[in-house]
């Protein structure tokens, strides 16, 4: 289980997290939706301290992070229990896509090549890309980097993966491919948080779905309820923005 308590981040005078409260529970999937500037993807950079918060503490399971006196080992810690997949993908260029999966393995785990290198070529069979293992990022399409990236998340076997619009930068018919991905990684029962703009995944795969608006958490509930009984006014604004045809029910 994650609990964020009392989250503030700002970049200089700009604060952009205002007391974010969250929990998520184990083994759920947790859609962020919100306008472009809420803080969705801030958010999921201060869980992982890729953005060190102001003030607010993180549990995640047994392991407590005050992020306002956090030490290294802390956050080391609490890296090697989450994993993120970008929107842009991060994939090393120089290396394989068996290689970028491994190299986690290798680099931070300290697990032996041969073995790393055969536990990795396990994960891209999971998303669907053993015949792509010893191409390099520039020979594969969007897709298929993607799902390398997720490959690369999985294998770090984390608590909770951290997914950052990771279809946006995607043309539309490889969207789909990577949605099919995660959604088999959601029935294995992994945390997953997913910052995203595909309503029909946070319908569909998602056990809640939160909505952000200038760096607050507006409403947070089932799909259920948030697409068809949405309560605030602003989610029912975000929701006529969005989907001009969807009428939700009062």
């Amino acid at each position: 289980m994650i609990e964020i308590t009392d989250l503030h981040k700002s970049f200089g005078k700009n604060e952009v997290l205002h007391g974010i409260n969250l929990t998520v529970p184990q083994g759920s999937v947790t859609a962020v939706l919100g306008p472009s500037g809420s803080g969705k993807s801030t958010l999921l950079r201060c869980i992982n301290m890729l953005e060190r918060p102001q003030s607010g503490t993180i549990r995640l399971d047994q392991l407590k992070v005050d992020f306002s006196s956090a030490h290294k080992t802390d956050i080391l810690r609490l890296r090697q229990d989450t994993a993120m997949v970008f929107q842009s993908y991060n994939l090393f260029a120089h290396k394989t896509a068996l290689e970028n999966v491994a190299e986690g393995l290798i680099v931070v785990k300290k697990i032996p090549r041969k073995t790393a290198l055969a536990a990795a070529m396990q994960y891209l069979e999971n998303v669907g890309l053993t015949d792509r293992a010893d191409y390099f990022p520039s020979q594969m399409s969007g897709g298929q980097q993607q799902r390398v990236a997720i490959a690369r998340a999985l294998a770090m076997n984390p608590k909770v993966i951290l997914f950052d619009e990771p279809t946006s930068a995607l043309d539309p018919e490889l969207v789909q491919e990577v949605l099919a991905v995660m959604k088999k990684i959601s029935l294995e029962g992994i945390t997953m948080i997913v910052v995203t703009h595909e309503i029909g995944f946070a319908r569909e795969v998602a056990t809640e779905v939160v909505f952000m608006d200038e760096g607050r958490i507006v409403e947070q509930s089932t799909p259920q309820q948030f697409f068809n009984f949405p309560v605030q006014e602003r989610t029912k604004l975000f929701l006529r923005q969005i989907t001009p045809d969807y009428n939700y029910q009062i």
